[in-house]
């Protein structure tokens, strides 16, 4: 059976009174649920942290323990005016500590729950009876969508492990999942994966916008961005200076159209040049008066950035540094406090795009498509002049691209998305 969790449901949940409009609606402390939340994960990647730091401060818990990382001075303690208390602690492989992480934070009654990543759980890493039995249910956050490919011994890891805990009175175990994904058509997709259900394990489906209204509700921006930067879902380097660069034509009252950007990593000239091109062509397919150009880049890929930097009479997009892309849309534009090894710092984020290009991305997912404008695929470059020339030739990343865009329109039945090369886009060339 699959659960959609309702935004109006926790709405209703806690607030006294629901009127229009987030300003005037109060949180009732006394509506504080008696649990803990627990967040554990060794292997967690971008997109397991950002959703599992969303999580957390979108819940109304009494307390959180959140083991994703360790950078700064740990444990660091956070608690919301409304009463919520967040603690973050080091991360750990071990998962007999992750057990005792359980045992010595879980409240009575058996009404705690567990998110904890894939990658462990799929690799045979059990937890303690003990520590099950203090759990009402278990989330497997996977890392991306490299769960589309799980093998059977993987799979056959997860089962038992649901077997288990289900024996000790975990009542559910569930598979996180974007709520974009048709789950008929995945089943369908794998006869590894279609064995899940009949073991009873559930997938629980999510949407990242629906997780930022409400962080938002609980007024719980600061915990999240604070407590990312220690799990190092953000680097630490945030501290040391803006992570968003504006362009002198930056204003802040306009929307924001994104370039989400990728890096080949063994033809580096082959992603700079593809995507300085196509930031060129949108200076003249955006319309300038409404958005501003956001450049939002892979974290390795920083020539781009430095390209936009240099050139300013070329381009007028704005850039980012680093910054996760899931906890950007989380946690919303506008200027942020957060606090790192006990000094407060001030954040200026642009606001979440309104208007997405992109290569491929698995943060396509959850995004509503009607916001992805065109999927561009690479083209290869050639030397002439000392100067990196893009060809009609399609790059070998633009096929794997391909591949990962059929199945994320055959998953998501997103058919109004066109996948176009970029040479063919930026010449106006129809296919």
């Amino acid at each position: 059976m699959m659960k959609i969790k309702s935004l109006y449901i926790l709405g209703c949940m806690l607030l006294v009174g629901c009127k229009s409009g987030t300003d005037d609606q109060k949180i009732n402390p006394d509506s504080l649920i008696n649990k803990t939340n627990i967040y554990a994960a060794y292997y967690a990647g971008n997109f397991g942290r950002a959703y599992m730091l969303s999580q957390a401060f979108s819940e109304n818990n009494s307390d959180s323990v959140i083991a994703l990382g360790s950078q700064g001075q740990l444990p660091f303690y956070y608690k919301t005016s409304e009463g919520s208390q967040f603690k973050v602690i080091k991360q750990d492989q071990d998962y007999n500590k992750i057990s005792d992480i359980i045992i010595n934070n879980s409240k009575g009654d058996n009404n705690n729950d567990l998110y904890i990543d894939i990658i462990g759980i799929s690799e045979g890493h059990v937890l303690t009876d003990e520590a099950l039995s203090h759990l009402k249910d278990v989330f497997i956050v996977p890392e991306g969508t490299s769960f589309f490919g799980i093998d059977k011994g993987r799979i056959d890891n997860i089962i038992s492990f649901s077997k288990r805990a289900k024996e000790n009175g975990v009542k559910n175990v569930k598979i996180i999942l974007w709520d974009s994904i048709d789950i008929p058509k995945l089943l369908k997709s794998s006869a590894e994966i279609s064995r899940l259900p009949n073991h009873g394990i559930e997938f629980e489906l999510f949407n990242f916008m629906d997780l930022s209204k409400k962080v938002k509700l609980l007024h719980n921006n600061e915990g999240l961005l604070s407590s990312a930067i220690y799990t190092g879902a953000i680097n630490k380097s945030i501290t040391q200076g803006d992570v968003f660069i504006k362009n002198d034509s930056f204003d802040e009252n306009k929307e924001s159209v994104v370039l989400l950007g990728s890096y080949t990593r063994n033809e580096i000239n082959t992603s700079k040049t593809n995507q300085i091109d196509i930031l060129k062509k949108m200076e003249s397919s955006v319309d300038l008066k409404k958005y501003n150009i956001i450049f939002k880049g892979h974290p390795s890929e920083v020539s781009v950035n430095e390209w936009i930097k240099d050139n300013p009479s070329l381009t007028s997009a704005s850039y980012f540094k680093s910054f996760p892309y899931e906890l950007w849309n989380v946690i919303g534009g506008g200027d942020h406090k957060y606090i790192y090894n006990g000094v407060n710092y001030n954040l200026f984020l642009p606001k979440p795009p309104s208007e997405i290009y992109s290569i491929f991305s698995t943060a396509l997912y959850g995004e509503d498509a009607n916001k992805i404008k065109i999927i561009l695929g690479y083209n290869k470059v050639k030397l002439e002049n000392s100067e990196y020339i893009l060809t009609s030739e399609i790059d070998r990343s633009a096929v794997e691209d391909l591949g990962e865009y059929n199945r994320w329109v055959d998953f998501t039945k997103n058919t109004n998305v066109p996948f176009v090369q970029a040479y063919d886009w930026i010449n106006n060339i129809e296919k």
